[in-house]
């Protein structure tokens, strides 16, 4: 009996502590299981970037660029997002930019016509980063602006019009030297393409004598072909656009007169490239790139004005692609980028009309 107990106890004793290690496992991998993530275990989240465009996708000018920059943003950064296009609607231009202020954590807005409705929206949502391009506003935390020193590119521009055009003589005119400009609206941002055309003209010769019609609108090639007919009929051989849409109407115009033309924002020559001889490229889609990367990367300073000249890529001078037939000698290119180089080194101070 006493040899029975024994075993029973010693049966107790091993089951004891068997169950002791049991629980002791359990809690070691219960405890394991709650320890928290280190930061970075976890993926993070893709910012989420909206692009709002007063006008709308097409233009193969402005606002193309800037859906550029926005798409290179997704393939290259991994953003997720969306495009709102407001169509020169101003019914539009204060929802569009609440739905992607509730939408994304950065809003990249484009047009100036926002200058208004960004400062009513902006406040509202402290948390959102809103990118404002091609215009200034200041005093907000929450916007930072991206400005664009264009007259530097137009003076690279009207420096090249000047080097390519020829004596002309009409009825009515004494032979001289004209060039052209289109305008879309009249507006300080294009004012400061029309000193910069004009100041690097007269950099080459002070005779040439530099046109300019405005033609009140972005959106209306017609209209653009109309100013630009009226420049050639005047004597100008080469005329510059900056108007959005309405500058492929300066192309037709250019077409029909047997006349050259120069594009803008992006490199347009392959929309014509028998009468589109360069274009003043202004790096609105590496702006928007930048601006995003910065955001992801952490070196981003909210509230600020950013500046894109010439010494930050951010305006040049484009020939098409290697395959065009090229209109400009390459003494002239040379000579263009001789210039380049002195308004880079502050040797030339161009004049601005913002």
């Amino acid at each position: 009996m006493k040899k029975t107990i024994a075993v029973l106890l010693i049966l107790m004793l091993i089951g004891g502590l068997v169950l002791t290690g049991c629980g002791k496992t359990d809690d070691a991998q219960k405890q394991q299981e709650e320890v928290p993530a280190e930061p970075g275990d976890e993926e993070k989240e893709p910012l989420k970037v909206a692009l709002v465009l007063s006008g709308g996708l097409g233009d193969r000018s402005f606002y193309d660029s800037s859906h550029e920059g926005f798409e290179r943003a997704k393939k290259e950064l991994g953003i997720e997002g969306s495009v709102l296009e407001c169509k020169n609607d101003p019914s539009l231009y204060q929802d569009q930019l609440i739905q992607a202020s509730e939408n994304a954590q950065a809003v990249v807005v484009v047009g100036f016509e926002f200058f208004d409705v960004i400062q009513e929206v902006a406040p509202e949502y402290p948390e959102v980063n809103y990118i404002y391009l091609d215009n200034v506003v200041e005093g907000f935390d929450n916007i930072t602006c991206i400005t664009y020193l264009e007259n530097e590119g137009t003076f690279l521009a009207g420096a090249l019009a000047a080097m390519l055009t020829q004596e002309t003589s009409i009825e009515g005119i004494n032979e001289e030297k004209i060039i052209g400009m289109v305008g879309g609206v009249d507006l300080p941002v294009i004012r400061n393409f029309q000193v910069g055309y004009e100041a690097g003209a007269k950099y080459i010769d002070e005779e040439v004598r530099v046109e300019t019609i405005y033609a009140g609108d972005f959106e209306d090639p017609a209209k653009g072909k109309e100013c630009a007919l009226a420049l050639y009929a005047k004597g100008a051989d080469i005329v510059f656009h900056a108007a959005g849409k309405t500058g492929e109407g300066v192309f037709e115009a250019a077409k029909e007169a047997k006349a050259y033309a120069i594009g803008v924002d992006t490199d347009q020559r392959y929309i014509n490239p028998d009468v589109i001889v360069a274009s003043m490229i202004k790096g609105v889609g590496l702006s928007v790139f930048e601006t995003i990367e910065k955001i992801i990367d952490g070196t981003f300073e909210p509230g600020k004005v950013i500046y894109y000249g010439i010494n930050e890529g951010g305006v040049d001078i484009g020939y098409g692609t290697p395959d065009m037939k090229q209109i400009v000698p390459d003494e002239i290119k040379e000579k263009v980028e001789e210039i380049k180089a002195k308004v880079k080194s502050g040797e030339i101070q161009v004049p601005t009309a913002k």
